[in-house]
């Protein structure tokens, strides 16, 4: 009987050990300072990462150099300069009650934000002309689910006459972290699309679609991403053969 209470006894002593070390591993924060991007030919991009403690403070590789302003905790700028043509492209923020409002461009347009008690963001973009008068542009949803953005459903303005085109983009997820989400105010920024999730993608599915007095026009394309992941639950390597952005292959390496 003694030995049945000493293993009884062992056994959630055990479970919750188990469970201690796997919570420690999600609830460990850590940023990259360095990713290595590799096309299919070889030609590699690094890209470094500048810190003060969880907040970024720049992005630079060959290309281009970002520097990114907070306030308050909260992303309010993100200035990128381009070195090829030495021209800056800003982009600033705007909060209430720390959940993101506006987004406003120096290349002419602007994002607005509305949150929804469901937990649903609608959002509209328009251009802004030499008049200073918006022209919508897009308008659509962004769903969530366990702190990923799990769809993005779009309706285009603008367009021809009786003809209206839309899209809708499903992401699915691994369990494991994503490190742009341990960037402090990172998951705030909606207009950076699933980055601004908990985990990391490992399918996209994009779907278009335009119905007209012709009939409907629909396609679908799938696109997938698998990754090495280190001790912390971290991604080490990411690869994709095309995604969303980038019909071409890429490997990326993570450096923490």
């Amino acid at each position: 009987m003694k030995n049945l209470i000493k293993i009884f006894f062992f056994i959630p002593i055990a479970a919750l050990l188990l469970s201690s070390c796997a919570n420690d591993k999600e609830d460990k924060s850590k940023n990259f300072i360095k990713i290595i991007e590799s096309t299919q030919n070889g030609i590699a991009e690094n890209s470094v990462f500048t810190y003060t403690e969880n907040q970024i403070v720049s992005t630079e590789n060959s290309k281009e150099k970002i520097d990114y302003t907070y306030v308050d905790g909260l992303i309010t700028k993100i200035t990128t300069y381009n070195k090829s043509t030495e021209l800056s492209v800003v982009l600033d923020y705007t909060y209430l009650k720390e959940k993101l409002v506006k987004v406003t461009s120096s290349e002419n347009y602007v994002i607005y934000y509305m949150h929804k008690s469901n937990g649903t963001v609608y959002y509209e973009k328009f251009t802004v002309d030499n008049q200073n008068q918006q022209h919508e542009v897009y308008h659509g949803n962004l769903f969530f689910k366990n702190k990923n953005l799990i769809k993005d459903e779009r309706v285009f303005d603008g367009g021809e006459e009786n003809s209206v085109s839309s899209s809708k983009t499903t992401f699915d997820y691994d369990t494991f972290n994503n490190p742009y989400f341990s960037i402090l105010g990172y998951d705030k920024l909606l207009d950076q699309g699933a980055l601004v999730s908990k985990n990391n993608i490992v399918m996209t599915v994009a779907e278009t679609t335009v119905v007209s007095g012709e009939g409907t026009i629909s396609s679908a394309n799938m696109y997938k991403t698998t990754f090495k992941y280190d001790a912390d639950n971290y991604p080490t390597e990411q690869v994709a053969e095309e995604s969303l952005t980038n019909p071409n292959y890429s490997k990326i390496q993570y450096l923490y």
